[in-house]
């Protein structure tokens, strides 16, 4: 193996385990809480479903930043929650609710580094 491709794999794996962060954990168990599909299920079916909104997200990133990927998943996050309102109200709530930490978290986060870490 070159040292690219040990390179490359690393950063795969990096990711892999940003993706699954405690916002996904909380989202993952709040809809397979309230819902008969199988936990299991849920979370390789959606991964799947996931990617083409993942890439968008990553575009609209690229072009326009951080703020404006952030809002488009704020934007999905409403989606998610008008979809599982059909199921539970509280459910839609929660969902909204931690979209809104997810924002101020990284505002709080940048905040605090610019900061304390110049």
């Amino acid at each position: 193996m070159n040292p690219d491709t040990s390179k490359y794999l690393l950063l795969m794996f990096a990711y892999a385990f940003f993706i699954v962060c405690p916002r996904m954990a909380a989202m993952t168990n709040i809809i397979a809480r309230n819902s008969e599909l199988s936990i299991y299920w849920l979370a390789v079916l959606g991964t799947f479903l996931s990617i083409p909104l993942l890439l968008i997200m990553c575009l609209i990133i690229k072009k326009w930043g951080l703020m404006a990927g952030l809002g488009f998943a704020v934007l999905t996050d409403l989606f998610s929650a008008l979809i599982i309102t059909s199921v539970d109200i509280k459910v839609a709530v929660e969902t909204f609710i931690i979209a809104i930490f997810v924002v101020i978290g990284n505002r709080i986060a940048v905040w605090v580094t610019s900061h304390f870490m110049g």
